[in-house]
């Protein structure tokens, strides 16, 4: 407490539980004739008289008793204040505009998002799931705090900082011969049926499938493009075809499909954060430092409950 009026009131709160100024005084740890005059400071302020000091133990003028409520109502709502306002700078109290890829919100932004709340219950996180394009919008408009996206994001108002690798996963059907491979070599998948998650939905995923396709020089037969990843999965899961999808879309545990991984080369846009470098809001660096302690734990519990993510890598 370091306002005037406000310490004046605590003062007076203090005698008014008191009705005795040397305990009060000792409660407050200053000397009793100082408390007297201060008290009497207030009432000039006021122009009113709030102790009637007269009576043993003292009491309080109706005008004292009306400002005994009040005072200790504003003395909470300022104390209140204060520690919100100290939270905050902690990084304890804030509001956090997040967007995300879908990739992200299925797997590890999950394991980010308990983690802050753990430590930092007090940070309201509102999330979006919005593709690369729209989170830079959004970013560069103060519209977002952070994103996870994936490059390459030519922006110099922006940091982008790699999350985690999140590589292309082959997905089939449980009951096609490839499901038998520990890994697939990009090779294998000249002749298969190719269902597509569509540019619109997921231009980073359709441009790595599409580049993964040039790296290897493979055209193989495209027999659907579809919108929603439930769809894409429940066409692999009937046999209709294979899928090309970020590794994290295994969290979904869609039952009759299988994610192997491929050899490399593959394509690199590994998942990302985002954030305005002139963001130096306490809440949001906490956030990252949060989000950059947490994606290890993610990678390492996805690989102990799908451990043919982490078959060997050999050349086929």
């Amino acid at each position: 407490m370091t306002d005037p009026e406000l310490r004046l009131l605590r003062y007076f709160v203090t005698v008014a539980e008191e009705r005795h100024f040397g305990r009060a005084a000792e409660r407050l740890h200053i000397a009793q004739p100082p408390l007297s005059q201060q008290i009497q400071k207030l009432e000039r302020q006021l122009g009113v008289e709030l102790i009637d000091r007269s009576r043993r133990p003292i009491e309080l003028t109706d005008a004292g008793t009306a400002l005994f409520e009040e005072a200790r109502l504003a003395l909470t709502h300022a104390d209140r204040a204060f520690a919100a306002a100290r939270r905050a700078a902690t990084g304890h109290l804030g509001h956090l505009r997040i967007g995300a890829l879908q990739a992200a919100v299925d797997g590890v932004l999950s394991y980010i998002m308990r983690a802050h709340r753990r430590r930092y219950p007090g940070v309201k996180l509102e999330l979006a799931e919005l593709g690369t394009a729209e989170q830079v919008t959004q970013l560069i408009e103060h519209r977002l705090d952070v994103g996870f996206l994936r490059g390459p994001v030519d922006e110099p108002s922006l940091t982008i900082q790699t999350l985690i690798d999140d590589p292309l996963a082959a997905v089939v059907c449980e009951d096609d011969a490839l499901a038998e491979q520990e890994r697939i070599a990009p090779s294998l998948l000249g002749d298969q049926p190719i269902i597509l998650w569509t540019r619109a939905a997921a231009a980073t995923t359709y441009a790595d499938v599409v580049e993964l396709f040039r790296q290897h020089d493979l055209d193989p037969p495209i027999v659907d493009e579809v919108p929603r990843i439930q769809t894409i999965l429940a066409l692999v899961a009937s046999g209709a075809g294979i899928t090309l999808l970020p590794t994290s879309f295994i969290n979904l545990n869609r039952k009759g499909v299988r994610f192997i991984p491929l050899h490399g080369p593959l394509p690199h846009r590994p998942l990302a954060l985002a954030w305005r470098t002139s963001n130096r809001a306490p809440s949001m660096r906490c956030f990252l430092d949060v989000a950059t302690q947490a994606a290890p734990r993610y990678l390492h519990d996805l690989s102990q409950h799908y451990p043919q993510l982490t078959a060997p890598d050999s050349a086929n």
